[in-house]
């Protein structure tokens, strides 16, 4: 009996120790140029030690990636007040096992639930412009809607040019984050992704379409604005194979947007014909059109280019055939021709053409005007596509933490809003991939000089 309460006593003493083991660890957030060897230098630890409580089977680290460090200080509330000041104390009682995730009709925020949203932007500096600084503001315009429907957050607001990328991206304060919006190029966005890969924190990419590219590899990454392919895929549902030849129009030698469409049309096997023409050829082309098309009844054709000098080419000659000849022709184009300047806009909106848009303004939806009207009390100032872009983007995801929690991307799915321009899908790349945005409007340029939004 004596020797059976002597085992028990053992195992309780051992339970404790290797309790008191397990709560001795601190975070380090990896910084650049770092290895794991230089890490366990500066902690006066074993690499091996550390390759072993991270699961790193080839000692690899990446820039921003939190590892947990042995303490090898006994007395743990001294060694944290000597920490270098990249490290964070971990709570007792450490147990690196998933979070258990509610379901997304379960979630019911707390009163200590205030997420930290931050918001990185370029607003000083020789690239900043008006537009960003509009952007903020219709971000804080949503975090005062989310707050009226009584969310609790902080928001935080960084400069990209303020300081350098290493100590903005490093720093405790952007650490805490559950959600970054930003920064607002390609670039980097990728350097903010090194910096909080395997973190869990959400990164939102408001306004470049370029940082498609992360997304693949980047599971924590949401891509708002909508690839080339979700804008063709858009248009598909306004063709009417039967009773209509369609046209695909393109220049000679376009890889990029032309190759994309006759695939997705062979996809959804719908019919249609090709003709490439160089747009040095000049008026020779408008008589090889008039050919193909005037024995159709009807004609839906697809300028398959994003080059301005090409479309506002092809443009014209369809015009001529329209307005001279009668000859019918429905056309469709792109986004990008939004920003072109030497379009001709009378032959737009003849031609009745049709675009898809990422972000589209209709300013009788009361929705628009009252947001038009807090600008201009709060502002002084006539809100730009900037302004309601950075209103939609917050409101999005702010309603996203409020109603789903921080993982609320297992509920995209449920989120369906009435944004000011934009409209938001989310759809899952890959496994390990992240989110991209495959919602986009269409617009319609009418005969009158209005544009009217398509169902």
């Amino acid at each position: 009996m004596k020797i059976r309460h002597l085992f028990f006593i053992i195992l309780l003493l051992g339970a404790i120790s290797l309790n008191a083991q397990e709560q001795q660890y601190i975070r380090h957030k990896v910084r650049w140029m770092e290895t794991l060897y230089s890490i366990a230098r500066k902690y006066k630890v074993d690499p091996k030690e550390i390759a072993l409580l991270n699961n790193l089977p080839t000692g690899e680290i990446s820039r921003g990636q939190i590892l947990l460090i042995p303490d090898a200080d006994s007395q743990k509330a001294e060694k944290i007040q000597t920490l270098p000041k990249d490290t964070v104390p971990v709570p007792d009682q450490f147990h690196p096992t998933a979070e258990r995730i509610a379901p997304c009709r379960n979630f019911i925020p707390t009163g200590t639930y205030m997420p930290v949203v931050s918001l990185i932007l370029p607003l000083s500096g020789n690239v900043s412009g008006p537009g960003f600084l509009e952007f903020y503001q219709g971000v804080l315009l949503a975090a005062e809607e989310m707050k009226n429907q009584g969310m609790q957050i902080v928001l935080q607001v960084f400069d990209w040019n303020e300081r350098s990328m290493d100590d903005l991206l490093s720093g405790e304060r952007l650490g805490r984050s559950d959600l970054i919006i930003g920064p607002v190029y390609s670039n980097e966005i990728g350097s903010t992704l090194a910096y909080f890969r395997h973190s869990g924190t959400k990164i939102v990419s408001p306004l470049d379409g370029n940082a498609e590219v992360w997304v693949n590899s980047s599971p924590d990454l949401f891509q708002v604005q909508p690839t080339l392919v979700a804008q063709q895929e858009s248009l598909i549902k306004y063709l009417e194979p039967h009773g209509t030849t369609l046209w695909i129009i393109s220049e000679e030698g376009e890889e990029t947007v032309a190759p994309g469409i006759r695939a997705l049309l062979d996809n959804n096997l719908i019919p249609y014909r090709n003709f490439s023409y160089d747009v040095l050829q000049g008026r020779e082309v408008t008589e090889i059109l008039k050919g193909l098309l005037e024995s159709n009844p009807r004609n839906q054709v697809i300028i398959a280019s994003q080059n301005e000098a090409f479309v506002s080419d092809a443009v014209r000659n369809l015009h001529l055939l329209m307005a001279y000849d009668n000859i019918p022709v429905e056309l469709f184009g792109l986004s990008k021709w939004r920003s072109f300047e030497t379009l001709d806009l009378t032959a737009l909106h003849q031609l009745q053409v049709v675009l898809p848009v990422s972000a589209y303004v209709d300013y009788a939806d009361p929705a628009v005007r009252r947001f038009v009207q807090q600008y201009r009390s709060l502002f002084h100032g006539e809100p730009s596509q900037f302004a309601f872009q950075g209103y939609d983007v917050a409101y999005y995801f702010m309603y996203a933490l409020f109603r789903y929690g921080r993982h609320f991307e297992n509920c995209l799915e449920s989120i369906h809003l009435p944004l000011l321009q934009t409209e938001i899908s989310f759809l899952r790349k890959s496994g390990e991939g992240g989110y991209s945005n495959i919602g986009t409007k269409i617009i319609r340029y009418r005969p009158d000089f209005t544009v009217e939004l398509l169902p």
